[in-house]
């Protein structure tokens, strides 16, 4: 029997607003047993004994890690739990600094709020399952539920779906497991290995018992959550009343979980993403559209407000681009040609190579390709990696 554990991060002080022994209570109170340890600061490496310890002493195979947001540490923390031997599957990370300390600022709130973010977690963990598809690392296709509608086929952004000899689609390598062909299939017989609809459903349950009325779920893209908690930095708050479940793209919101959240209770769905032209999966966030206006046309059909279900975008101005140093490019062309978003051209009447904003997704596929290094990624350049590669090896991992 797998047992699920919890680790509460007071991120060194920062989340101190929440009643972190009254949570430890809380899930005390659980049917299952769910052991759980309140730490200083998770993320440090000092730390990893104490979690080894923990996991061992709780026998414990799956992890709910309530910490900050997943952009930060989550890459570290997933590469702890590998060394736990734990599939990266079978961890869950939650924000309660953003999404509770930092939002809420009434200690009974954001307590409150902290449950039943690590409930929703907890609920996920118990309904994670291998498919046989983990390994793969691509989007899985039950066939023995597939009516070979081959609407996948002719969604997938990148081709990635073919047809095999019997007439099924077929998950290539090409496969970049954004979840479009998972939000469009009608029957919902597609997942991706850390994105289930079975395991996002479960995730409702917590939120259709929050007593706040009214309240409303939020599947937000990585863009959509990254500034969602950095509008909290900036003094915005979250709503209290909206808990935000994080998806590959909003492509790979199928409306099976939206009908899901209306018949428990949930009284809204916000589908929050990018801009038109800056989907990191190209058209994502398009189909996410056309799907939501044909939900809503249902919905209106059975006697409910469209308003309970929306789309809510983030501005491009909110992303960086590509930046090309004219003194270094050598007018190869290379990155124009590798471009997957059509984003950069040479200009024959002024000799440049220039990167369209509102095209660029700021991937950094042109600047791998660049012989002369004229391409800077302002999120992430070469200077910043090596540093992390030197503060890795010194630290021992």
């Amino acid at each position: 029997m797998s047992k699920t554990g919890v680790i509460m991060c007071r991120c060194n002080g920062l989340n101190d607003s929440i009643n972190f022994p009254a949570i430890v209570s809380k899930l005390a109170g659980r049917k299952e047993q769910i052991p759980a340890k309140i730490m200083v600061l998770a993320c440090n490496p000092h730390s990893f004994t104490e979690i080894k310890n923990f996991v061992a002493e709780g026998d414990v195979s799956r992890l709910v890690i309530a910490a900050c947001p997943s952009y930060l540490k989550g890459s570290y923390f997933l590469h702890l739990a590998h060394e736990l031997g734990i599939a990266e599957q079978y961890v869950e990370l939650i924000n309660i600094r953003e999404h509770c300390a930092w939002s809420l600022p009434d200690e009974l709130e954001a307590t409150e709020r902290a449950v039943n973010l690590i409930n929703m977690a907890i609920e996920k963990l118990k309904k994670v399952k291998d498919l046989g598809h983990w390994q793969a690392g691509k989007a899985f296709i039950n066939r023995n539920k597939c009516d070979k509608c081959k609407r996948c086929v002719d969604e997938c952004p990148n081709k990635a779906i073919e047809l095999d000899g019997q007439g099924y689609p077929e998950v290539t390598s090409k496969c970049q497991r954004c979840g479009v062909c998972l939000g469009g299939c009608p029957l919902g017989v597609i997942s991706l290995p850390a994105f289930r609809l079975e395991e996002v459903s479960a995730m409702l349950g917590p939120v259709s018992k929050v007593k706040e009325t009214p309240v409303a779920v939020g599947f937000f893209c990585p863009h959509a959550c990254e500034e969602a908690d950095l509008s909290v930095n900036h003094g915005y708050g979250y709503p209290r009343n909206l808990y935000v479940i994080p998806v590959p793209c909003t492509g790979a919101v199928n409306m099976i979980l939206v009908n899901d959240a209306l018949s428990m209770g949930i009284d809204g769905v916000v589908v929050g993403g990018c801009e038109n032209s800056q989907c990191q999966n190209k058209k994502g966030n398009e189909y996410a559209l056309r799907r939501i206006k044909n939900q809503q046309q249902t919905m209106e059909e059975m006697f409910l407000e469209k308003e309970r279900l929306t789309y809510m975008s983030f501005g491009e101005q909110y992303l960086p681009t590509a930046i090309i140093h004219t003194d270094k490019c050598s007018r190869c062309q290379e990155c124009v040609s590798v471009c997957p978003f059509g984003a950069i051209h040479y200009s024959e009447v002024t000799d440049t190579v220039q990167v369209q904003k509102k095209k660029c997704r700021c991937c950094g596929t042109c600047a791998s390709s660049c012989r002369s290094g004229a391409i800077q990624l302002p999120v992430t350049s070469d200077r910043e990696i090596l540093a992390s590669i030197d503060l890795l090896a010194s630290s021992g991992w």
